[in-house]
């Protein structure tokens, strides 16, 4: 597994970026890892791109400079058909399909392992483009191989319109403030909402992003009260009628208990409400298929060694309410009980767990027990 660290620049460290540029500003570090040199090369990402299980997309630019998009997975005579520099492809969650590619997300590991959503990476032929657009959340653009030149706006005012009827969240306007050239190994980091424009240039590339996830909120609060509702006891709505009603009236009296429903509904204890929040950040729908058993998981070898899942998500948090030696676990929204230090090597990128060794309770031996059964650790040779 390659584990690997970021350069930061004089005078700068994690800290300092997370209270100086983190959500605020962008920040371009040369060489932030030095020498780097591709594991993926563009030939092997377009094969990935071919697989049924993968969600890569295709971007093309037509003669009138409309931008059009395509989802595979595409079939190889697609990529016969492309010919020049008005194409790019895209393949999202690359380091769950090739776990390998896990370490890269290390020197990340200083903010919420919770809060990385994917490695997405891209290839474009020289002059290739995807638009000027804005992103929604963080982003770390990492210059795998080739050169990209990257512009982004900062202007005051500047405009965040559209262009009407794409297919892509084109930006109509651009006005670039700032232009680099990125290199094999540099590295762009870019908060939610600033515009940005990449353009291979020089020799065809490849750019990884590593992206932030950022729920709305609407999408916190809706799937927080559904989680609410699932724990409600089964009761209606019960009136005390005084008088006969007017016909169609929806009056005070009965506006004022459908509020009070809301308000005792929404006035949950705040360790319960920070469970199901755990919950929510960790759901995934990708995870494997589980054994059936313990021990059919484990037929093919005797050694025990495992790894979360790479498609599972994971958080955890102190909790007043257990041993301070315990944390509270989110896997794939479903919630354990557990020791920080298993926590916290299962929240490490590629980190694998020996089931003896790593077992250092019987609290901890029955999580990596639930773990495997509901397939969130899959099993790995104990040679990787």
């Amino acid at each position: 597994m390659q584990h690997v660290s970021i350069q930061w620049p004089e005078a700068l460290d994690e800290t300092r970026f997370l209270a100086e540029y983190w959500q605020k500003k962008p920040l371009l570090i040369r060489q932030a890892l030095p020498a780097f040199e591709t594991p993926l090369p563009a030939d092997e990402l377009a094969g990935l791109s071919l697989e049924a299980d993968t969600t890569p997309r295709l971007i093309t630019c037509d003669s009138n400079g409309a931008y059009h998009l395509e989802h595979g997975p595409f079939d190889a005579e697609r990529f016969e058909t492309l010919t020049g520099n008005d194409w790019s492809l895209l393949v999202t969650d690359v380091e769950k399909h090739l776990p390998e590619l896990l370490g890269y997300l290390q020197p990340f590991a200083f903010l919420p392992r919770w809060r990385i959503d994917d490695l997405m990476v891209s290839y474009a032929p020289v002059g290739a483009s995807v638009g000027a657009h804005i992103d929604e959340y963080d982003v770390f653009l990492l210059q795998a191989s080739g050169a990209r030149r990257w512009s982004i706006d900062e202007h005051a005012g500047r405009s965040t319109a559209l262009l009407p009827d794409s297919e892509l969240r084109i930006l109509a306007e651009f006005n670039p403030s700032d232009t680099w050239e990125l290199q094999a190994g540099d590295l762009l980091y870019l908060p939610p909402g600033v515009p940005h424009h990449g353009v291979a240039c020089a020799d065809p590339c490849t750019t990884w992003s590593i992206g932030f996830r950022a729920p709305t909120h609407a999408d916190y609060v809706m799937r927080i009260a559904e989680m609410i509702a699932e724990h409600l006891p089964a009761q209606r709505y019960t009136d005390a009628i005084e008088k006969p009603a007017r016909p169609g009236e929806l009056d005070s009296v009965a506006l004022a208990r459908f509020a009070r429903i809301w308000k005792e509904a929404a006035e949950q204890d705040s360790e319960f409400l920070a469970g199901l929040t755990g919950r929510f950040l960790t759901e995934s729908t990708n995870v494997a298929a589980a054994p059936d058993s313990i021990d059919a998981a484990t037929e093919a070898g005797d050694c025990e060694l495992w790894i979360l899942s790479p498609f599972s998500r994971v958080a955890w948090r102190r909790s007043s309410r257990i041993e301070a030696a315990s944390v509270m676990l989110y896997i794939d929204g479903e919630e354990y009980t557990c020791s920080q230090a298993l926590a916290m090597q299962l929240s490490t990128a590629g980190e694998s767990i020996d089931a003896d060794r790593d077992a250092r309770d019987e609290q901890d031996a029955e999580v990596i027990r639930r773990l495997v059964l509901a397939g969130s650790l899959v099993m790995v040779d104990a040679d990787d």
